[in-house]
């Protein structure tokens, strides 16, 4: 087989890539037009994760069939999830010009822990939305775990919050708007490669046998088997 032909074969690495590339472009504008109604935030985020770690990463079903698929399931409780966001940070924004606002040493004082607490929140809403992909439980334990992966892995925390938030800035700054169209599908796939060493902490240990996606190309035998209860194979 001629150079050519191994690389623009339809099984060559080139091809693959322009079909992730695709996929990716694809899931992002979904994701974009499903976070219109905005308490569809946390479902929309869920699901891009969901469909890029196991359609695009682990080629397992369709971009699209994927991304649906986790959107029915994680709708009812991904919108609580939004609105509890939504009363949380209002509060804390909106706190926290009030003290600035009354321009004493004690306001502005009290206003940094107002801060500190909208970016430690961030940290925690990190993990939310993987966990919610990902796990089977009541919300409330769903914040509880978010709070103790986010503590727990503080490296991939700070790397997830700094990274969003940077992308966030450039995407408004620096690159052109029509990088919108790329940049959620590409920045989950980079967080795929942390949080699943994340997740994987809290998912059952697998059978010899199991051959299940979210367990392809990870070593097993160093897992932690906490929260096993409530994993479900999804």
């Amino acid at each position: 087989m001629t150079l050519f032909k191994k690389v623009f074969s339809y099984d060559g690495k080139f091809m693959e890539f322009l079909r992730k590339t695709g996929e990716l472009i694809i899931l992002s504008v979904v994701f974009l037009v499903c976070c219109i109604p905005v308490i569809t935030l946390s479902s929309s985020v869920a699901s891009l994760y969901y469909s890029v770690i196991k359609s695009v990463r682990r080629n397992r079903g369709t971009a699209l069939g994927e991304f649906f698929s986790s959107m029915k399931r994680t709708l009812p409780k991904g919108c609580l999830i939004t609105f509890e966001m939504a009363v949380w940070f209002a509060a804390l924004y909106f706190g926290r010009h009030i003290l600035l606002a009354l321009d004493t040493d004690m306001g502005k004082s009290m206003s940094v822990i107002y801060l500190i607490l909208m970016t430690a929140s961030l940290g925690v809403a990190a993990y939310i939305f993987p966990i919610l992909s990902r796990f089977e439980m009541k919300v409330g334990r769903m914040w509880k775990l978010a709070f103790v992966m986010c503590i727990r892995f503080f490296p991939i925390t700070v790397a997830l919050v700094v990274g969003t938030v940077l992308l966030g800035w450039a995407q408004f700054y620096i690159f052109p708007m029509a990088c919108i169209l790329l940049l959620p599908g590409v920045w989950c796939f980079i967080i795929t490669f942390m949080m699943e060493r994340a997740l994987l902490a809290y998912m059952p240990k697998p059978e010899e046998d199991d051959d299940s996606w979210y367990y392809e190309g990870i070593k097993t035998d160093k897992q932690n088997s906490g929260n096993r209860d409530d994993a479900e194979k999804r």
